[in-house]
């Protein structure tokens, strides 16, 4: 028998509004007030060069402004329920902003002015902020959250609960039917259920916690009568959360991947150029550097300055990864061994070159040979991933990529030592596996950015 628990009926149609709605909505207010920071900024300091006022200009800055808040991931599902989150969006987007500002400085010197970019830029940041955090904050009203039944054999997961409970301004559970559909009975009586309900209540999506809920008889058939979207639980999850649950992963998940098609040929160059382009960058100052780092190195431990150590790359194939050692020499007696928060084995140099990310520079010379690109899984070690794929499905699907200096699951899921740290990983993997893009590949690099100043690094 079918459990139905629902919240008192609302017959009445009311207006949702969907995440990406929300996103576009917060995008175009950003703009307006970004380009509001600047006009403020030309009334409280004016040039007296200035023959008219600097209309193009003052749209510019709320151009720049949405560009450095998508970089940084400002448009995320927690904005702008967090008040923090939103602020530290916009404190992350300042420096992006101030360089569109550099930019038009130099385009128009006379028109935009040093005073005047820095004032537009303090003003937005400003505006943007208390915007964020109070006006906007009418968006997470109830009345305006999608409205979603939620369908499943048995209670929802831990981890979809999690996502719920995250969500819960943008998505809010009306209903729930929980029972079996072994027999053909038990399958009527679900779709019954969802039948009564959907007459019931003014729903917009319709949440099945596994996928072959979706192929349920009749189910579809109902859902398009009512007008209702059928949604997985692990897409949910993906959508709000940025992971892919590996219990989700079959068939269909693998189908649905990028393929060499007339959008992923052109990405694949122009990541190959952008590879090359930044190693050449970063290659210079390192250079420099290198004659002291390795000084520094062999005064502080006894040992090699650069290891050489294989690793699985794309499609399995094995490479030698470079890296500046950062433990002792003695650190391993011939098993690999996951590094530990505060591992005794790591030396003092070896501790600031892991916070400040410069062990991993000598790895531009395997992105420089095609082994590898700046952004991808971290490859793990041939023992290590032989290991792990007997203990985590799906963990070889990290190998359909080429892996990378740094990724999705590097700035999202944070220092990884346990089976359970490494799934969370994986999942963060293959998010960025099936939903890579310019779009993801900018947001990496801009939290790696931060992460690298902040020495964040473990």
């Amino acid at each position: 028998m079918s459990e139905v628990l629902s919240t008192p009926r609302v017959r009445a149609r009311g207006f949702a509004i969907s995440v990406r709605e929300r996103r576009v909505l917060l995008a175009i207010t950003d703009f307006l007030v970004g380009t509001l920071g600047s006009v403020l900024a030309y009334e409280v300091i004016s040039h007296p060069n200035m023959k008219s006022f600097p209309f193009f200009e003052s749209t510019l800055y709320g151009v720049a402004w949405v560009i450095g808040l998508f970089i940084v991931d400002g448009y995320g599902f927690q904005i702008p329920s967090s008040r923090v989150q939103s602020a530290i969006a916009v404190i992350k987007a300042t420096p992006f902003a101030l360089l569109g500002g550099v930019v038009l400085f130099f385009i128009h010197p006379y028109v935009m002015t040093r005073p005047l970019v820095v004032f537009s830029i303090a003003i937005g940041a400003l505006l943007l902020i208390v915007m964020r955090t109070t006006a906007f904050r009418v968006m997470l009203h109830e009345s305006l959250a999608v409205r979603a039944v939620l369908l499943g054999r048995t209670e929802p997961t831990s981890q979809i609960m999690d996502t719920l409970r995250a969500a819960r301004f943008e998505c809010r559970i009306v209903a729930r039917v929980i029972g079996p559909i072994d027999t053909e009975e038990q399958r009527n009586q679900l779709i019954a259920a969802v039948r009564e309900i959907f007459a019931g209540h003014t729903a917009d999506e319709l949440i099945v916690t596994s996928n072959d809920l979706r192929v349920l008889p009749g189910l579809v058939e109902e859902c398009l009568t009512h007008g209702v979207r059928v949604v997985t639980g692990s897409s949910l999850v993906e959508r709000y959360m940025g992971i892919v649950p590996v219990d989700s992963i079959d068939t269909h998940w693998y189908l649905s991947l990028p393929d060499n098609d007339l959008w992923e040929r052109p990405y694949a160059v122009v990541r190959r150029i952008v590879d090359m382009v930044l190693s050449l960058a970063v290659s210079i100052p390192f250079l420099i550097l290198l004659p002291l780092l390795a000084l520094a190195i062999r005064l502080d431990s006894p040992g090699p300055v650069i290891l050489r150590q294989a690793r699985v790359g794309h499609h399995g194939h094995v490479f030698k990864l470079l890296k500046l050692r950062t433990m002792r020499s003695d650190a391993e007696s011939g098993t690999p061994i996951l590094a530990e928060r505060h591992d005794p084995r790591i030396t003092r140099v070896g501790r600031l070159l892991r916070a400040t990310r410069l062990d991993e520079v000598p790895q531009l010379l395997n992105i420089a040979r095609g082994e590898m690109s700046f952004i991808g899984p971290r490859p793990e070690r041939p023992e290590l991933t032989e290991q792990l794929e007997r203990t985590i499905p799906r963990f070889s699907a990290r190998l359909l990529v080429k892996p990378g200096l740094t990724g999705w699951a590097q700035v999202r899921g944070g220092y990884a030592s346990t089976i359970q740290e490494m799934t969370r990983k994986l999942e963060y993997d293959l998010y960025y596996i099936k939903n890579r893009s310019f779009r993801l590949d900018l947001q990496i690099l801009a939290s790696t950015f931060v992460a690298v100043v902040g020495l964040a690094g473990r």
